[in-house]
């Protein structure tokens, strides 16, 4: 009886390693995915900025 008992607290200590193995996987990933993210916004910003700065120089060249 206390055999099964250890046997199923180790299979449930198993499986929650594994659980834990898969979620940290599952968090490296997003922390790659949240980085390629945040790469692609700062590029995309700086494409806006340059854009804009183009609109404000057109802006400047036909105030004058």
């Amino acid at each position: 009886m206390q055999s099964e008992l250890f046997v199923e607290l180790e299979g449930k200590i198993e499986g929650l390693i594994e659980e834990v193995e898969l979620l940290r996987l599952e968090i490296s990933e997003l922390r790659e995915a949240k980085s390629a993210l945040e790469q692609e916004q700062s590029q995309t910003e700086e494409q806006l900025k340059r854009m804009l700065g183009k609109f404000d120089r057109l802006n400047d060249s036909t105030s004058l």
